[in-house]
């Protein structure tokens, strides 16, 4: 079951929450349709597969390299793309 999972793509993208000032990272693997912008539609967040903890702007780029390796392990893929 899990050998496919190598294979299959995964999008993440991330949100800015205003009121924290600070990222999440969201993966999942079910993101198909695109609104009228052309921009994916991704589920809500509890219904992704994969949600990081708070991400600091200083330091976005370290601890981004580091949650995609997470998410990767949790998610046993190693096909993640990252859109807008």
């Amino acid at each position: 079951m899990f050998a496919t999972a190598r294979n299959t793509l995964a999008r993440a993208v991330l949100r800015y929450n205003k009121q924290k000032q600070v990222y999440k990272l969201l993966v999942a693997f079910n993101v198909t349709e695109r609104d009228n912008n052309g921009n994916f539609k991704f589920p809500v967040q509890q219904k992704c597969n994969f949600v990081s903890g708070d991400l600091n702007y200083a330091t976005l780029q370290q601890d981004l390299q580091r949650t995609l390796q997470q998410a990767q392990q949790v998610l046993r893929t190693d096909n993640i793309q990252i859109v807008k």
